[in-house]
């Protein structure tokens, strides 16, 4: 079983963590306009609740960013990324391309500059899931019902195993 990781950067950590300082002060500020205010507890609560749940989410993204990976099984690739996964049938592979620049995601799941996870719409090519660390040198994994952006860390290794396994398999 090989399993591959993709690029990572750590200035996906400074922006995720960027994001969560910035919504961590906007709470702040916002808590203490409330307090000020006298506001109702519900309005309160109801206003911390959701901070928290963004923060924690955030959170969450951050920690599991370096847990993506690819992994080939005898049947299957599997692409992880904490408890997210999909699982693509090397039979169901129709097309694999490298693309240089995905182009602008205007709609999409969770995306920074340098870290793409669940399905994301793209202009230039349309609604990709995405486990990817970069919009730029992604591989494009494509079946007859998805499409699946990847960024392995030693792409033609990847390359090379990946036709091995589709030629055992019957795919391309």
């Amino acid at each position: 079983m090989d399993v591959f990781k993709p690029y990572f950067s750590n200035s996906a950590y400074y922006i995720l963590g960027g994001i969560i300082i910035f919504i961590s002060i906007i709470f702040s500020i916002n808590m203490y306009c409330i307090i000020q205010e006298d506001i109702s507890m519900f309005s309160t609560i109801t206003i911390g609740i959701f901070y928290i749940i963004i923060i924690g989410s955030l959170v969450f993204l951050l920690l599991i960013y370096t847990t993506m990976s690819y992994e080939f099984q005898e049947k299957e690739l599997i692409l992880k990324c904490g408890p997210f996964k999909s699982k693509v049938q090397y039979e169901k592979i129709k097309k694999i391309s490298k693309i240089v620049d995905l182009g602008n995601s205007p709609i999409g799941s969770f995306r920074t500059p340098k870290y793409l996870l669940g399905t994301n719409y793209f202009s230039k090519y349309g609604r990709i899931t995405t486990y990817a660390t970069s919009y730029k040198k992604v591989l494009l994994i494509e079946t007859d019902k998805k499409r699946y952006g990847i960024t392995p860390k030693d792409e033609d290794n990847f390359i090379r195993i990946l036709d091995e396994k589709l030629k055992a398999k019957g795919g391309i």
